[in-house]
Formats: structure tokens, C-alpha cells, sequence
């Protein structure tokens, strides 16, 4: 469910995942930067994604608020931004999995 005010827009992206997914898009039109928090105790890989067209995903770099670097995956717990000018949509797609359960929680703001 995604919640919407004039400041920002947060979406429960992913829900103790346990397998492969989608997940919930986080919808980013008019906003400039996104953050997210990623928790769990999991093995598995978590794609950042984006689009502009609504339809045609592609992987897009996060940067990690604990060490800067950037990245389009994550394989550990953190928090992570994306610069959204332009873009429509972001997902965090549970692109690959073995065990645990995986939380995603997306805030854009403008």
C-alpha cells in the first residue's frame, strides 16, 4: 500500500519475502530522490529497477548510505538512495533467493 503526501511518497515494497518477486512499485513521478531500507536475515539478491514508461524495466545503480558505494543489487540489510528525476517507477525485485525472509520500504521524496 502506498502512502502520498505534497513531501513524499512510501510504499511497502517487499513483505518478509520468501522466494522470488516483484514486489510493490514505488511510484516516483515528480519526485527527486528515493530511499530504502532493506532488513532481514536472508540470502538472497535484491535489483533495483526502474522505469519511465511504466512497462520496460531496467536495473539502476542504489548508492549504500553506509559505505557510498553504488551498486544495482543488495545482498545485505542497509539503507540505500536512488536519484528518481525523470523516472516513473522503482521496484526491488527479489531477483534471486535461497533462505530468510527479505523487507523492502521505499520513501521518495522531493
Amino acid at each position: 500500500m502506498s502512502s502520498k503526501s505534497a513531501m513524499y511518497n512510501g510504499a511497502l515494497m517487499q513483505n518478509a519475502a520468501a522466494a522470488t518477486a516483484n514486489g510493490t512499485t514505488l511510484p516516483v513521478d515528480g519526485f527527486s530522490v528515493a530511499t530504502f531500507q532493506v532488513v532481514g536475515t536472508f540470502s538472497a539478491t535484491v535489483t533495483w529497477e526502474a522505469n519511465i514508461d511504466q512497462t520496460n524495466w531496467v536495473a539502476v545503480q542504489a548508492t549504500n548510505l553506509a559505505d557510498g558505494t553504488a551498486a544495482t543489487t543488495a545482498t545485505a540489510a542497509g539503507l540505500f538512495r536512488i536519484q528518481c528525476f525523470g523516472l516513473s517507477q522503482i521496484r526491488a525485485r527479489v531477483s534471486t533467493y535461497a533462505s530468510g525472509n527479505v523487507t523492502v520500504t521505499g520513501r521518495a521524496i522531493v
